[in-house]
Formats: structure tokens, sequence, C-alpha cells
């Protein structure tokens, strides 16, 4: 199989490597002519394009069997609701258009930001609950831009919480002292969301899983056994550890305000392997 992968940050350079492994043709892309030399090590072909960037994509998947769509909008450039409007909409939608339209499967690495807060009821988040928060630009485009790889027989949607654990990723404690550092100690997210999080090879895992057993459709991706403890809790818990100062939680971003249910996948065979890291910080805080 011969695979285009857009977006060779760490998700997509691990994919690579691990698909190669196997025997299949893989090529990446980047945004950045600089980096050609040293990612040529990971993937089989490197091409340098922006995924809204129609005629660059389209000869980029020639002969691919599958593309995996693993870009993310770039924090720097997302500060405002304007700015998220043109980033999110260029980099998310024109990226699943372009690559919809260029082969017959593909596989998005979307987000559980989706479902806003999940809306009223108390019964586990689904693939079916509605969509929500259709006004803010982070969620909005995500929305659209599943849409258009479900537009495709063979398009796979996965949809994911926060990652953590991969190389050069903030720490939860240096995101709280950034909070502190940049934001006055306020954080934009609501205080009772369970914090959803999932560690990167599992993420990596959940594609490889979906291009192996050929799925399509819409698959939440997280542990299915466990509810994490609330954004509070962990927050609070690591600012006592630290010797913060704990959080305000402004509540400007929804997130999902209850479990989220990852049976469907699960069902298909896919487990994730890596436990809540928040988990062992929030019960050691509990201790008398």
């Amino acid at each position: 199989m011969r695979i285009l992968i857009l977006g060779l940050g760490n998700i997509g350079r691990s994919l690579a490597e691990r698909q190669r492994g196997q025997g299949h043709s893989v090529v990446g892309t980047t945004t950045t002519p600089g980096k050609v030399d040293d990612l040529k090590k990971h993937v089989d072909d490197v091409a340098v394009l922006f995924g809204h960037e129609t005629e660059k994509v389209k000869a980029a998947a020639a002969g691919c069997d599958a593309i995996v769509v693993t870009v993310a909008p770039n924090v720097q450039q997302s500060r405002t609701v304007e700015e998220r409007e043109h980033h999110y909409r260029q980099v998310l939608v024109d990226s699943c258009v372009n690559a919809a339209a260029a082969a017959p499967r593909v596989v998005f690495a979307s987000s559980f930001s989706v479902y806003g807060d999940g809306g009223d009821g108390d019964s586990p988040i689904s693939e079916e609950t509605p969509c929500a928060n259709h006004d803010e630009p982070s969620s909005k485009y995500y929305q659209q831009a599943e849409q258009a790889v479900l537009s495709i027989d063979g398009g796979c949607v996965l949809r994911f919480p926060d990652m953590y654990g991969a190389p050069g990723d903030m720490s939860y404690p240096d995101r709280v002292r950034l909070c502190h550092q940049y934001m006055g100690g306020k954080a934009i997210f609501g205080a009772d969301a369970p914090l959803y999080c999932i560690h990167y090879l599992d993420v990596v895992s959940a594609i490889e899983h979906a291009l192996t057993h050929e799925l399509s459709g819409i698959y939440n991706v997280c542990d299915n056994d466990n509810l994490p403890y609330t954004n509070q809790q962990v927050f609070d818990a690591i600012c006592d550890a630290e010797g913060l100062a704990r959080l305000e939680f402004l509540n400007h971003i929804q997130a999902p305000n209850r479990k989220i249910s990852a049976h469907k996948l699960y069902a298909t065979g896919f487990r994730v392997q890596h436990p809540d890291p928040n988990r062992t910080v929030v019960e050691k805080g509990n201790r008398p």
C-alpha cells in the first residue's frame, strides 16, 4: 500500500516509520523546505506543500491508496476569533477537501471539540451525539473538515481528546505555569469538564488500526473504561503539588461535560494502552 501523510509532525513521523516497517510506501508533507532532508529519514518521499494547495496535494497523492490527514492549526496563529476563522478553515477544511478528492480512502485526525459541552443529558457522549459550538472556529472547522472526509465511501474520522507525550510537548505542570505567566492565572476552559487526554502513540496506533481494518465513519478514541478527573480536580492537584496558586476557570472554550464513549472503536478490537497521566497526581493529592 502507498500512503500520503499530510503533516509530518510527531504523529505523522511515528506513523510513517511504523507503516514503512510493515512494508508500505509512504509519502509525507511539510510546509518547510529546510526540513526535507531530515524528514527523508522517516518517509520514502517528501513533498513541500500546504494542504490548501489543491494541485500539489493531487500530485503528491498520485498512486496513493490512502491519505492520512494529521495537520493541526498553529496555536500562535489562532489567538483571536478572527485568526482562527482564517487559519482553521485553511488548515483543516481545505486539507480535507483536497484529500477527499485525491484518494479513495482518507483518515482524518479530528477533535472532541466538535461536541462542544455535549449538550443536555447524562448518558455517555457517543458518535451519534450531535455536534455543537457551531460559531467557534476551533469546533466549526473541524466539523466541516469531517464532512469533507465523510463525503467519500472510504472516509474515516477519528475524534481525539488533548494529546500529550510527544517529544517537545509541554507537561501539564508546564501548562499551568504558562497560564500563570501569560494569562494571569486564568484558564480559558471550564472547571467541570473531564480532562480527557491521549498519549500520542495511542493516536498513532488508532490511525494504524483504522488503516489496517479499513474503517469508515466516525470513531471516538479514548480510554473507554475510565472517566477522567475534571479540569479543576487535575489542575488544582497540580497547583498544590507545584506550590502554585490555583487557576481561575473562565469557561470560554466548551468541552464535553461527561463521559465519552469509545465503545464503537473498542468493538473493532482497539484499546488505548497508556494510562491517564493525571490520575496519579489527583489521587496522590487526595491522600491524607
